[in-house]
């Protein structure tokens, strides 16, 4: 159980770390704007999924984080 939850705490990290850089690879690979002058290019292009996604992403990485806080937590003797 201890080896799993620290493959999970690394995979966590790994999320932590790079996991913002997923939504952008995928703005790139879809050819959405990337380069946003005002806010009507903001809403009248998709660059708003952007945000979002970059959001969303964050906060899994955030909500995994604590899980595997919660799971040492309990484990600890």
């Amino acid at each position: 159980m201890r080896r799993r939850l620290a493959l999970l705490e690394r995979a966590s990290g790994l999320f932590d770390r790079f996991g913002v850089s997923v939504p952008l690879a995928i703005a790139f690979l879809n050819h959405w704007p990337t380069e946003i002058k005002s806010y009507q290019d903001l809403v009248t292009t998709e660059a708003w999924k952007i945000f979002l996604s970059c959001a969303l992403y964050e906060l899994a990485a955030f909500a995994l984080r604590r899980a595997v806080k919660f799971a040492t937590a309990e484990l600890a003797p």
